[in-house]
């Protein structure tokens, strides 16, 4: 009996399982299909299900509005932004973890704070400082503005790992003559290695698809994928199959990156799940 309801049990929760993964990947179903079809069969109604794939909306995808120069713009933008992210967060993560003290909580809780506003408020001033101070429309300008979001995230999600990290090993360290650097870097870095990927995979993905703020914030000099393919729209009409190769094109990076790094992002993100 137990082994029927145990059985049950599991293909319910297969069945769950499907279902919700039905549903987050219909839209990239959808989307991959339009690629792949004519504009008249892009718009039929009812849809086309049949039809001859059109694997040269790629080509013009890649071709058009400088799509393939903003996708190495935002390639570049991406990995140097989160290579920033980290070299802040995780020192930041092990200061707040080690060192409790209440100005490290608040200023904790602030960080935080300023994760959860939403970015429409930061436009205006970050607009004006970069026009001052020639930021604007430079990769270097976006990358800084994207560590105003970044940086709170990933200390916070790093301190939760350093956290499960057992303070007798910086002791041992510290012990044996090493600084504070070579702890971090010898001790804590390797420990938390799969929760470091883990903010890295999450970093990464927020800077790939992030609309607002290289709207505001570039132009011509430093386009992204997301404003390149939201230009993809003409004056009252939208190529929607190119414009949804171009879409397929972008999820690209984040698939592969994503794909190589599995196993330390389930490992990141269950680390500390069970802590008793």
């Amino acid at each position: 009996m137990r082994i029927k309801r145990r059985t049950l049990g599991q293909i319910a929760s297969f069945t769950t399982l499907a279902l919700i993964s039905a549903v987050f990947l219909a839209p990239v179903i959808w989307i991959a299909l339009t690629a792949l079809k004519t504009q008249r069969e892009a718009l039929a109604l009812p849809p086309v299900w049949s039809f001859t794939p059109q694997w040269h909306n790629f080509i013009e995808a890649w071709q058009s509005n400088d799509f393939a120069k903003s996708f190495l713009i935002t390639t570049s933008v991406s990995i140097f932004s989160v290579a920033l992210t980290l070299a802040l967060s995780i020192p930041l993560g092990y200061v707040l973890a080690r060192y409790r003290r209440g100005w490290l909580s608040a200023f904790e809780v602030a960080i935080m704070v300023v994760r959860m506003l939403p970015e429409i408020l930061f436009m205006l001033p970050l607009y004006v400082i970069y026009q001052k101070t020639a930021l604007f429309d430079t990769q270097i300008g976006i990358i800084l503005a994207f560590q105003i979001f970044n940086i709170p995230y990933c200390a916070w999600l790093t301190r939760q790992f350093i956290s499960e990290v057992p303070p007798e090993l910086d002791e041992a360290a510290l012990l044996d003559g090493a600084s504070l650097w070579q702890v971090l870097w010898f001790v804590i870095v390797p420990t938390i290695r799969p929760g470091i990927v883990a903010a890295a995979v999450l970093s990464f993905i927020a800077v790939w698809t992030n609309l607002l703020l290289p709207l505001a914030l570039t132009y011509s000099e430093t386009p992204m994928v997301a404003t390149t393919i939201a230009n993809f729209k003409g004056y009252g009409s939208f190529n929607w199959p190119v414009m949804a190769a171009a879409a397929i094109i972008s999820l690209l990076p984040q698939f592969i990156f994503f794909l190589f790094a599995q196993k330390y992002i389930v490992k990141g993100l269950t680390l500390g799940a069970v802590k008793g």
